[in-house]
């Protein structure tokens, strides 16, 4: 998370990264900006991004060997 000055920096290295601005939420997945939303709409938007880069890196991960 950051500020709104300093924000799209500091989340550069997050794998999901918001800022807020008096009115909206910033929004990105790695470095793909991903728009700004509403107080009252991001909460979804956020928890659909999140479920979507989990099921990307549960998929990506592979069980370690000997295992199903």
């Amino acid at each position: 998370m950051g500020c709104r000055v300093n924000g799209p920096g500091e989340t550069d290295d997050a794998d999901l990264g918001l800022w807020c601005g008096p009115t909206v939420v910033n929004l990105k997945r790695g470095s793909k900006e991903l728009g700004a939303f509403a107080y009252d709409k991001i909460l979804p938007r956020l928890k659909a991004e999140l479920d979507a880069l989990i099921d990307s890196q549960s998929k990506n991960s592979s069980p370690p060997a000997g295992r199903p």
